[in-house]
This record gives structure tokens, sequence and C-alpha cells, in this order.
């Protein structure tokens, strides 16, 4: 019976034992594995970006966020892949943009002010470059500069290129005589808008990175020209409209970067 409790008592032990060795190695992989991701994710190597932002623009009024009504903000999204070295990004990949444009003109010659309004929703690819600098003692901060070239590829609801219509000045009165014009659509041979801003990043789930940015949207040359013959009362006249993407972006965006799924291996 003494040798029965004796081999009990050293089958007990050795197994307890076992188990604390097993636990402890498993907790030692773990916190290995999570260590490997983090520092993998701050090394250089490819990233995906996904972001989507507002930008206030000044040609329009009210205040009517991301619908793209009339209002002083209109939505921006895109998704790029990046890779870094060091400290300097290079993205590509997918935006879209909503502008949605409203003018008033006022015609001297018969006093009154013709409004128009358009709809220039755009998909756009972009080719960013990024420099930033890593702070603190963990590298888990960024703070940087960018600048990107961002070329149209396709417009949404792209109406035809020329076409007419009427505008009335009062829609209660029955009687008032509409205005009547002609409109032409020109496309320019380069439809580009420019980026320069500042962004920070900060380091997120162990293993990606939070990216806030703000940017100047700035348009060298208008990405679509409208031209206006009209006539009313027995006046004529033409008026031109410059569309351009333009204004301050504010955008949020979460960076994936990829190594960490060969870290994991």
């Amino acid at each position: 019976m003494k040798a029965v409790f004796t081999v009990f008592l050293f089958v007990f032990f050795s197994f307890e034992g076992f188990t604390q060795v097993y636990e402890g190695s498993a907790k030692v992989s773990r916190w290995l594995k999570k260590e490997r991701r983090i520092e993998s994710s701050r090394e250089d190597g490819g990233y995906l970006l996904f972001q989507g932002g507002l930008r206030k623009h000044n040609n329009s009024n009210r205040n009517d966020v991301f619908t793209g009504g009339y209002g002083n903000f209109n939505g921006v999204v895109g998704v790029n892949y990046g890779f870094r070295k060091q400290n300097t990004s290079f993205e590509t990949g997918l935006g879209f943009v909503w502008q949605y444009h409203r003018g008033e003109h006022y015609l001297e010659s018969i006093e009154k002010s013709f409004k128009t309004f358009g709809v220039y929703n755009a998909i756009f690819l972009p080719f960013v470059v990024k420099y930033d600098v890593p702070t603190g003692p963990s590298k888990k901060f960024r703070f940087g500069a960018m600048g990107s070239t961002n070329i149209f590829i396709h417009q949404i609801r792209n109406y035809k290129g020329s076409g007419r219509g009427k505008y009335v000045f009062d829609i209660y009165n029955p009687q008032d005589e509409p205005l009547h014009y002609n409109f032409d659509w020109i496309e320019p041979n380069i439809k580009v808008f420019l980026k320069v801003g500042i962004y920070a990043e900060v380091q997120v789930f162990k293993s990606s990175f939070l990216n806030f940015q703000v940017s100047k949207a700035i348009s060298p040359w208008s990405y679509r020209t409208v031209s206006y013959d009209w006539e009313y009362g027995g006046e004529s006249g033409t008026v031109v409209e410059r569309i351009h993407i333009q204004g301050t972006m504010f955008e949020l965006a979460y960076k994936l970067p990829l190594n960490i799924f060969s870290a994991n291996k």
C-alpha cells in the first residue's frame, strides 16, 4: 500500500510539473509572437491603407456634410498599397472624391443672378510620397509630411458634352420669363489635383497604425470647364465656369503592415 501511494505521489507531482512547464512555454510562445508582430509592424515593407475624410471648400453654401447637397464639405475615400523604406513611404491605389459645385453669376445687363449647379464626383489614381520621423522610446508615434499627384480616371454621372436648358428666376411667378441657355462641357488634357500636408501616426492593436492627416488640395488646372451662352429679354451673353478640386482635407486612415502575417508563422 505504501508503494502504491508513493507511485501515486510521483505521478501526480510529475504531471503537475509538466503542466506548469507546458503552460509556461505556451505563454512564452504567445509573448514572443506578440513581440515579433510589434517589431515587424515597424519594419520596412508593404502595407495597406484604408482612408476617408472630408474636404472643406468654398464654392457652395449652407452646411450639408457628405451628402453632396449644397454643403461646404464633400467626402473623399480611398484604398492604397504602400511600401515603406526607412522613413520614406510610397503609395498608390484608388480614390473617390465627391464634388458638388454651385455657382452664382450676376448678369449686369439684365440685373439678375443666374445660378448653376452640377455634380462632378470622380475616381482618381493617387501617387503619394511621405516622409516621417518616429518619436518616443518605443517608436510608436510618427510625425511627417506628404505630397501627392492625383490623376482623374473616370467621372461619375458624366453628362453629355453639350445641351440646352432654361432657368426661371422666380419659380412662384408663372408669368416670369425664363432665361434660355446652351452649355458646353470642355475637358482639359490634364486632369489632376495635388495634395500637400502633414500627418501623425500612432500604433494601435500592437500591430497596426492609425493615421490622421490634414492637407491642402490644389488644382493647377481646372478639371472641368462649363460655358453657358444665355439669352433673356433681348439681351445675351456668356458665362464660363472652371471647376477645381480645392480646399482643406481632413482624413483618418487605418494602416495595416503586411509584415505581421509572416511574423505569425
